[in-house]
């Protein structure tokens, strides 16, 4: 990673009972809290300690990335398409697209 471009790591938090789960589907890393932004300040460290372990370790070839189970980034892109879905309705698109790509050669 150069200069000052942060590292995208995509997350699912789910509510079960009173708890909100998050998990970094990268790292296959999870944590909760009782709000979302606990579950999420959580989750941050326990990836933060998770690469600093990973990487004292010398095994980052083995453990970077380590995806969550697809189910997970299945319920993730399901609730991302949603949300663009209800970016797109209504909008005039023509100055508003951007790609992100991703070659898979």
């Amino acid at each position: 990673m150069s200069g000052n471009k942060k590292l995208l790591l995509h997350t699912l938090i789910e509510k079960e009972g009173e708890i909100y789960s998050a998990i970094c589907l990268e790292l296959n890393v999870a944590s909760q809290g009782r709000s979302i932004q606990e579950a999420t300040a959580n989750l941050r460290e326990a990836v933060e300690l998770y690469l600093e372990d990973v990487y004292e370790a010398g095994d980052e070839e083995k453990f970077i990335p380590r995806p969550a189970p697809m189910e997970e980034w299945l319920k993730y892109f399901q609730v991302e398409a949603k949300r663009l879905g209800s970016q797109i309705k209504g909008t005039s698109l023509a100055d508003k697209i951007e790609f992100d790509e991703m070659v898979y050669a």
